[in-house]
């Protein structure tokens, strides 16, 4: 015979537990998920496990390994993202090979990032190269740090092919994006010398995982964080991408364009790179940003001067992931997913010949006005612009504009002159704007 609880008191009980234990499971999976990301750009994701938790004293100690990878992979060096870590610790590593043999346990380095309580363990020398597994040791003052992920940095077996540099010959007609140069952000020089493109093939799209920004002061932060990322921990001679763009759409310039950069594997040469601040790896919920106007803007204009200035095609666009070789989620699913979007966008502004790609005309200013008032407005190709001021009566007052305008940025003003040039009466008018299909009309308040 089956016996069921009866008591309400015990079931509400056991649910309230079960709760509480969906919301930890749940909570831990987006923290942890939040924290996925900030090796997959410069590593292969390696899976790791804690093995042994102590406290000794006064200090806790924690030891975790990798999982087995390759011994052709030749790892250039190890790393491990930390989490609840600090400066404070002690850490070192140690090496497994083919063979059963290890090597000594040898001092590991630390590096932080910005704003956060985590920290990146690793080791970069020749003695990674024949291993299939590596161990940590975390030696901390303040409790036990939590393990987020381990990478391995593979070798670059790319070759650079000398050449001179094959650039349009034609002047470009598209207007350079204002771009936040290294100097401004406070870009470390190279640690070594660059290479140059010897020819420009390849676009490449970049999300950042872990680092984000909504502003200037943010951005240049991040640019200095991903800098110490790439050239202190991955070993690369400076910041791997050549430009990248914040969520305000501010573009800074990353390595020069004409040299090759550090950005997808096996595939840097006449490859431009661009990243974007944020994570846009939906649908996990931890990392579900969506490009913002400003930052898509950015991009497709920032894409079509770089296409046009060393003649790409922008058909050419690829995100990280899809370059062979290359085991990431980036740029993310929800940038991922637009690239045909981009590719069109890209080919568009360029045929337009650059802003401005539609018609617009703004408020007039002042507005009341006593004397004079402005307006203006863009043409995005050549149209045949009409503008007119009417009274409320919906008599022609005054034109203003009946001709043909080439592509470009144009200002009117009207000074309160009827046709015949009589001083007109205080009122409300209105300006009609038209230009093929686009009609628009503003509303003006003189007063005398």
């Amino acid at each position: 015979m089956i016996h069921y609880f009866e008591n309400s008191n015990l079931i509400y009980f056991f649910q309230i537990k079960k709760i509480k234990l969906y919301i930890f499971i749940i909570i831990v999976w987006l923290y942890n998920g939040f924290l996925y990301g900030q090796l997959d750009e410069i590593s292969r994701i390696i899976p790791s496990h804690i093995i042994h938790l102590t406290k000794e004293s006064d200090q806790f100690i924690l030891i975790g390994k990798s999982s087995i990878y390759s011994q052709n992979d030749n790892p250039e060096g190890v790393a491990v993202l930390l989490n609840n870590s600090n400066l404070e610790m002690d850490v070192s590593f140690r090496f497994f090979h083919q063979n059963g043999d290890s090597t000594k346990w040898v001092q590991g380095e630390i590096s932080e990032l910005p704003n956060s309580e985590k920290n990146i363990i690793y080791f970069r020398d020749e003695m990674c190269q024949s291993s299939i597994m590596f161990q940590f040791k975390v030696l901390s003052q303040v409790g036990f740090p939590e393990l987020i992920q381990s990478g391995i940095f593979l070798p670059d077996l790319e070759k650079y092919p000398e050449g001179k540099v094959t650039r349009k010959q034609s002047t470009s007609n598209l207007p350079k994006p204002i771009i936040i140069p290294r100097s401004e952000w406070g870009a470390r020089q190279p640690t070594h010398g660059y290479s140059s493109h010897p020819f420009f093939t390849k676009l490449t799209l970049h999300h950042a995982a872990g680092f984000s920004a909504n502003n200037i002061e943010d951005g240049i932060e991040q640019m200095q964080a991903i800098q110490d990322l790439h050239q202190y921990v991955r070993g690369w001679s400076d910041i791997g991408y050549h430009f990248v763009v914040d969520k305000a759409g501010n573009i800074y310039q990353g390595r020069p364009e004409t040299v090759i950069g550090a950005h997808v594997l096996s595939n840097n040469t006449g490859n431009i790179g661009v990243c974007v601040l944020g994570c846009y790896h939906s649908p996990e919920v931890y990392c579900g940003d969506r490009l913002s106007d400003a930052t898509t803007n950015s991009l497709v204009e920032l894409y079509a001067w770089i296409s046009d200035e060393y003649n790409y095609n922008p058909n050419t666009l690829l995100g990280h992931r899809d370059y062979p070789n290359n085991d990431t989620s980036c740029p993310g699913n929800t940038i991922h997913e637009n690239l045909s979007w981009f590719r069109n966008e890209i080919k568009t502004y360029m045929d337009l010949g650059g802003p401005p790609l539609d018609f617009s005309i703004s408020m007039n200013y002042p507005n009341p006005f006593n004397n004079q008032t402005n307006l203006d407005y863009k043409v995005p190709s050549e149209n045949y612009i009409s503008i007119i001021i009417y009274d409320l009566m919906g008599r022609k007052v005054k034109t203003l504009m009946d001709r043909i305008q080439s592509k470009g940025d144009y200002a009117v003003e009207w000074n309160g002159l009827s046709e015949r040039g009589e001083t007109v009466s205080s009122g409300i008018y209105f300006l009609q704007f038209e230009s093929g299909g686009f009609l628009k009309n503003n509303k003006l308040i003189l007063i005398k």
